[in-house]
């Protein structure tokens, strides 16, 4: 298991780069994560669930390795959003806040935009 819990935190851009950054994501002290991940110690069944369900892991692959790693998300922008509130990156925050709380216009104009770079990035991959 010491070795599937490394991959999972690794396989998490945003809280997976360090084991203390994964730790804080948790919210279980560093110390402990470093115990799983060495096999100093087995997380106990509460742990599993919490990490499972954090990370959307598949229970059986924490535990056994059966595949896959990731369970299905149903709905993945409600996901998306509570790993967004649980993190700690406060451009994405605040941009979804400010683009919440504009009006109706200025939310089809930065659409738009979007769109029209979107477009211009196709365009130069085809030159």
């Amino acid at each position: 298991m010491k070795d599937r819990i490394k991959e999972l935190r690794k396989s998490i851009p945003e809280h997976g780069k360090t084991q203390e950054s994964f730790a804080k994501f948790l919210g279980i002290p560093k110390s402990n994560l470093s115990s799983y991940e060495s096999g100093r110690r087995t997380p106990s069944d509460g742990i599993i669930q919490l990490i499972c369900e954090k990370c959307n892991a598949n229970e059986e692959w924490l535990k056994n390795g059966n595949e896959p790693m990731l369970k299905e998300i149903p709905n993945k922008l409600a996901f998306y959003l509570g790993q967004i509130e649980g993190g700690n990156d406060e451009f994405i925050k605040n941009l979804l806040e400010i683009y919440m709380e504009l009006d109706p216009d200025s939310k089809k104009a930065l659409r738009v935009l979007a769109e029209k770079m979107v477009e211009k990035t196709k365009n130069r991959g085809q030159n």
